[in-house]
């Protein structure tokens, strides 16, 4: 038996190194495959780029200067495009980019994500942070050798914001796809402590709320205005090849007039150009250029009475706010539920301002060099507005459940009379 017992103990520590040379083993093909994967999303990106420039290019007429080179690289460009890298396509700026676009990349990486998890199997949250920080970097390492790769006279990307964004989208779709795909996403939500849970819940209820109202104007603007846009489309005259094209561009387009309208709804509103404004108070524009999305558009001069219940939008929001976080955390202090009500009114906000930043842009480097919100204004003002309208509701809703006092101050709990001097007052005021 001692024997034994010393048998084991010596080989406690060359099992311990098997384990180690395991584990690093297993750390270094997770990473393996999450770069793998990243390089073939990538790819499989910019073939759709090519499939879709170069099929446009070769179905419609061109000039004989313009060659496959040529169009490559705008479809190289159009792929980092898609992931909101404004580009400079022929000395002419374009920064405002369809947030539409964002969702291909997006499903790209959401889908190499759950690749990784088939492949690398991650057990716990540990694994799915290993194995999603180099698919991040891969590809966003990717997308800034190919912005530097592609600059030329035809198209000037900037490699910088192309790895930031590429980066930020592989390590939001991707790591959704890596907790979906082992899952694991029930371990990550039940990770952050119930207070923070609650209050994330309730901002992206104010948020979304806000958001269907402003997807509800749009598309009555979007109904109204349609006979122009089916106009604007025939003017344009892109032809059979081209008409697909145009018509992404336009679906691709259709959030960013929702998260325009968000911005209206706040009573910010958003520009058009240098001196055009659209706002509760007033629509004012010079011209536009002939694009079918832009026919939403409220005609200029006084809004009238719609851009004003509109206004009511930040407060639905706010109710929403109240109400998700009461239903969770009715059980806490009201002084306690009112404040994480305004924090989480706040952070709504906030998610709005940087919605509205995603949605604006500039074409060109005249008269369209500001076209949408200013996305830290509205973030400002919604999340003061959302934030008392929170705080405000939930401290009533907590009041009516009758477990907040019916006094803020109580000056019996803050005096100690004796006993007998309410008597005593009464009996004074009996005799005038």
């Amino acid at each position: 038996m001692v024997g034994m017992t010393t048998s084991s103990r010596r080989a406690n520590p060359a099992t311990r190194a098997s384990r180690a040379d395991a584990y690093r083993h297993d750390s270094v093909s997770v990473a393996f495959t999450a770069a793998l994967s990243a390089g073939l999303v990538a790819l499989i990106g910019l073939a759709l780029s090519f499939i879709v420039t170069l099929g446009s290019w070769a179905l419609a007429p061109h000039a004989s200067e313009t060659g496959p080179d040529a169009v490559a690289r705008v479809a190289v460009g159009l792929w980092l495009y898609t992931h909101h890298v404004p580009l400079n396509i022929d000395g002419v700026p374009l920064g405002l980019v369809p947030i539409g676009l964002l969702l291909i990349p997006g499903l790209l990486a959401y889908a190499g994500g759950r690749q990784v998890a088939r492949v690398a199997r991650p057990q716990s949250l540990a694994d799915v942070t290993r194995a999603v920080i180099p698919y991040a970097l891969v590809y966003g390492v990717l997308a800034a050798v190919v912005a530097g790769v592609v600059r030329s006279e035809v198209v000037q990307p900037a490699p910088r914001t192309a790895f930031f964004a590429a980066t930020l989208i592989a390590v939001i779709g991707g790591g959704w796809g890596l907790l979906r795909g082992s899952g694991l996403q029930g371990a990550a939500i039940e990770a952050v402590p119930p207070s923070i849970r609650a209050v994330g819940a309730s901002a992206a209820a104010g948020l979304a709320t806000v958001v269907m109202v402003a997807a509800v104007l749009t598309t009555v603007a979007i109904a109204i205005g349609f006979p122009d846009a089916a106009e604007a489309y025939r003017a344009l005259d892109a032809g059979w090849s081209g008409a697909p094209v145009l018509l992404l561009l336009t679906l691709a387009f259709v959030p960013n007039l929702v998260m325009w309208t968000a911005a209206l709804t706040t009573g910010v509103g958003f520009g058009l150009g240098g001196d055009g404004v659209v706002s509760p108070q007033s629509v004012d524009y010079g011209a536009l250029p002939v694009f079918p999305p832009l026919a939403a558009l409220p005609p200029q001069g006084e809004p009238g009475v719609w851009a004003y219940v509109a206004l009511a939008a930040p407060l639905l929001g706010g109710y929403a706010v109240a109400a998700v976080l009461y239903r969770r955390q009715r059980g806490i202090p009201v002084e306690h539920l009112a404040a994480r009500a305004a924090a989480a009114g706040a952070l709504a906000g906030a998610g709005l301002g940087v919605c509205c930043w995603l949605s604006a842009g500039s074409v060109g480097d005249q008269a369209l060099t500001a076209l949408g919100p200013v996305g830290w204004r509205v973030g400002v003002v919604a999340a003061v507005q959302m934030a008392l309208v929170a705080a405000v509701v939930a401290w009533e809703l907590h009041r009516r459940q009758g477990t907040a006092r019916r006094r803020l101050i109580d000056l019996r709990d803050r005096v100690a009379l004796p006993p007998k001097l309410p008597h005593q007052v009464k009996t004074a005021l009996r005799r005038r």
